[in-house]
């Protein structure tokens, strides 16, 4: 057997923490599993190690065959004319060519042919979304081209000026469709990934449903981006990963996830870095708790719920007051991701950013003061332990890398939002602002 085909191939009695490793070191997202007789048993990719990892079905020291997938695609040696354009109308990465069953060679995206474009085109996944509906403006204000792919769980609250744009063109449906990704990444060069069931509660309601929007589809997505020769791949992750920690955080710091949201945003981060292209440049954002108003408003998020409901004097059982949380406005989460656009692809290859300011950590109590100097608000501390998370972060990389340092400031925007939100006269029961109460719905889960 050659070298090459040695790099891609393991056997069904290895371990699959050596799977692991050797998907690591040859940078083509997947293995071939062979028997001793060096037939081809079946396949084994990241996605599929990471998956039932999430779902606490594996155990490392297994063997490799526990995990292989036997039902696969396969290009005939007779075939081997057809081999790019059998990968490019398949689903997969990585595909083997073989000759009475053994494998003899593979082709994997990185032999695809480049496509050069002339007009940069930006598609934003979940551009319909609270953060998607700000960034597609601004995106549109710097005459980018935009595609929105989006599975309109929430609603579309763009605003008729802005749908009428020329320059914009949304697509319905949900990211893991192949064909309507197809046409929506279509002379695309860039894709910031917004699509995700977003939040603690939301995502804990189904782990199954959470862990394929979360986490499967994310790779599927990465990896059509480097079939089609994507520049940059912009991935939305959270400090959440960072869990309950005294220390303060930077990128370099030990991952402590304490929810199933923070878990798949950790085998997000993995399995992205573990894509090897020349042409594709992905980029990993973990954003602060993110505030602030929206075409699509959200009252799941700490600071806009309590603004909401001191404003309709509802009472709020405050848990973990003294818990420590970095904080950012979505106008500067769409500012850093244009940044990250912007900036030259050696700077920013395989990054991992903090995005926020090192002035806007905050405890969950410092935001209940905050509201009550400018409005009366009425609450009681609670002893459940309902959010284990507790974590400062730092973000010096994201300033010297990036020269970013963000314009706004929550103490600040607390204030406005509560001029706002009382001028508005919002309706804090429509179900479209809030993540985990549309989820339910959309699953027909009782709440």
């Amino acid at each position: 057997m050659s070298e090459k085909l040695r790099n891609v191939t393991v056997y069904e009695s290895d371990k699959i923490k050596d799977v692991l490793v050797k998907i690591d070191k040859n940078g083509f997202n997947g293995v071939f599993v062979i028997n001793k007789r060096n037939k081809l048993v079946g396949v084994i990719t990241d996605s599929d190690v990471r998956k039932n990892l999430l779902k606490n079905k594996l155990n490392v020291n297994s063997k490799a065959v526990s995990i292989t997938q036997k039902k696969f695609i396969k290009i005939p040696a007779s075939k081997v004319e057809d081999s790019k354009k059998i990968l490019l109308k398949s689903n997969k990465m990585l595909l083997p060519i073989v000759e009475k069953n053994k494998l003899i060679d593979f082709i994997h995206t990185s032999d695809l042919f480049e496509k050069k474009r002339s007009v940069r085109k930006i598609l934003v996944i979940g551009g319909l979304g609270y953060i998607g509906s700000i960034l597609v403006q601004d995106l549109l204000k710097l005459n980018y081209h935009v595609n929105i792919l989006d599975i309109n769980y929430y609603g579309c609250h763009l605003d008729k000026k802005i749908l009428l744009d020329p320059r914009l063109k949304v697509f319905y449906g949900d990211c893991d469709n192949k064909k309507i990704l197809d046409k929506a990444i279509n002379d695309c060069s860039d894709v910031i990934h917004l699509g995700e069931i977003v939040g603690d509660p939301a995502v804990n309601i189904d782990q199954n449903f959470s862990i394929k929007n979360n986490f499967e589809n994310t790779v599927f997505v990465m990896s059509e981006c480097i079939k089609k020769k994507i520049n940059k791949f912009i991935f939305a992750s959270s400090c959440s990963v960072y869990g309950n920690v005294k220390n303060e955080c930077n990128e370099k710091s030990k991952l402590n996830p304490v929810s199933l949201y923070a878990k798949c945003k950790r085998e997000c981060e993995k399995s992205i870095l573990a894509f090897k292209s020349k042409e594709c440049c992905p980029v990993i954002l973990r954003l602060s708790t993110v505030y602030g108003d929206s075409p699509r408003k959200r009252f799941d998020l700490v600071a806009n719920r309590f603004v909401i409901m001191a404003i309709k004097k509802i009472k709020i059982s405050l848990f973990g007051a003294s818990s420590w949380r970095p904080f950012i406005s979505v106008n500067d989460v769409s500012r850093v991701l244009i940044k990250v656009l912007q900036a030259e692809n050696h700077i920013v290859r395989n990054q991992i950013f903090n995005v926020g300011g090192n002035k806007e950590n905050y405890r969950i109590i410092d935001i209940i003061n905050t509201i009550k100097k400018y409005i009366s608000i009425n609450f009681e501390f609670s002893t459940k332990n309902e959010d284990k998370r507790n974590y400062k972060v730092s973000f010096k990389k994201i300033k010297k890398v990036l020269k970013f340092t963000p314009k706004d400031n929550l103490k600040k925007t607390i204030s406005k939002l509560i001029k706002r939100y009382k001028k508005e006269g919002i309706n804090e029961n429509n179900i479209n602002y809030y993540n985990d109460k549309k989820i339910y719905r959309i699953l027909g889960k009782n709440i």
